[in-house]
Parts: structure tokens; sequence; C-alpha cells
């Protein structure tokens, strides 16, 4: 399940000042945005680079159709990307965790009343070092309080993949067993009577949440 209805149209970030090197105080400005903070670094022909013990950048390709600059930190990748709705602009952050093969979200649009909850795509992962492919593969799981039972989304979808042959035999056994292996070891709390989650989110997620990100995207398709 994708969040990004056909009436939200991504738009693309901006990384670099106008005319060169931005300094700190640098705020980017854009007609669809307002102003957000640049991305600190160096400017190494025309691109932010930022290589420290806070991880290091990589290139998202999200989908195919989203191309965003994130950084990546142990086994998780952040990166933030925008989007417009009803001509009111977002900008989402999202993180792919490489172990898990799982990617995840608080969504922007989600309603007040689930504000702070997380939204979890199973995807297929291809990790080439400074550069990572997410490609969504159907199943959701959407993750409230640990008070609230998290709830799975869109098997019905996946199944007609498989019956279709969209997802062949190898690809949905895999599929399966890695939702089975994110909700035991992240959500699952068998016997455990303390209402918490045992592993959500991960320790890397939360230190991310509020780490500054490059503003970086762009739509690779029209």
């Amino acid at each position: 399940m994708d969040l990004v209805a056909p009436a939200i149209r991504p738009f693309p970030g901006v990384a670099t000042g106008p005319d060169g090197p931005p300094d700190a105080d640098y705020q980017l400005v854009d007609d669809a945005r307002g102003c957000r903070p640049i991305f600190p670094g160096s400017w190494q022909g025309g691109r932010m680079s930022h290589e420290d013990e806070t991880g290091r950048l990589v290139t998202v390709i999200r989908d195919g159709v989203l191309r965003a600059v994130g950084l990546r930190r142990g086994g998780v990748v952040a990166y933030d990307w925008g989007f417009e709705k009803d001509g009111r602009a977002y900008t989402q952050r999202s993180f792919v965790l490489l172990d898990d093969g799982v990617q995840i979200n608080q969504p922007a649009l989600f309603p007040a009343e689930q504000r702070g909850w997380w939204y979890c795509d199973l995807v297929a992962v291809a990790d080439h070092g400074d550069s990572v492919a997410v490609d969504d593969l159907l199943i959701d799981v959407i993750v409230g309080p640990p008070d609230h039972p998290y709830r799975m989304l869109d098997l019905d979808e996946y199944a007609d993949a498989m019956a279709s042959g969209r997802l062949d035999a190898v690809a949905a056994a895999d599929g399966l067993r890695r939702v089975q292996r994110f909700l035991d070891r992240r959500l699952n709390r068998r016997h455990d009577t303390t209402r918490t989650w045992p592993s959500f989110p991960p320790r890397e997620v939360a230190d991310l949440q509020t780490a500054v990100l490059p503003q970086d995207w762009e739509l690779l398709t029209s």
C-alpha cells in the first residue's frame, strides 16, 4: 500500500544554495514549502557531503520513481522526501530497516488521533552500500501505542500477486518469512505482561528521528 494517493504530487527538494556553498545560517526558501534549514556539510561539485561518526550519506531509490539522499547509520537508512496534497506541502521522513526488509514512517497525513503512529511496509531491499533501492511488497502493518493492537493490511493483495504470478513462489515465501520475523522481533509480546513493544521502533530510528537530513530528492519519472 502506498500512502501517496493520486492527488498527491511529490516535488523536488534542493540541497544547495542558489549560487554556491551555503553558510550555516542559510535558509532554503521554496514557494511550495516555505523555509527549511539547509543540511550542514561541505560543498563538493554541487552536492552537499557530510560523513563522520553520525553516519554516511547514501542515495535511496524508492519504488523506482523517487531518488532521495539519506543518512545511513548502522542498519537503518533515514531519508526525507516531500509531496503536496490539496495545495499544502508536506515533508515525510522514512526509515529503511535493512536487516528486517521493512520501511517505516509516521505518516504526515494520519489524522490527529493517530499522530505519531507508525506505518510499516514490507519492502524488497537492494543494498549496494552507497545506494539502496527499496520496492514496496504490499504487506503493511500499522503500529500505534503499545496498549493498542497492531493491524496488518493488504494480505489479500499479496495473495493476488502470488496467484497472478507477479510474485514468484520464492519471493513470496521470503516476504512471508520476513514479515513473521519482523513481528516476532519487534512487536509480538508472547507472555509479557508489560505493555511495551519488545523492540519498536529500533533505537537507531529513535536517534534519527531528530537528526538533520539532506533536503534533496527528485522524481525519476513524470
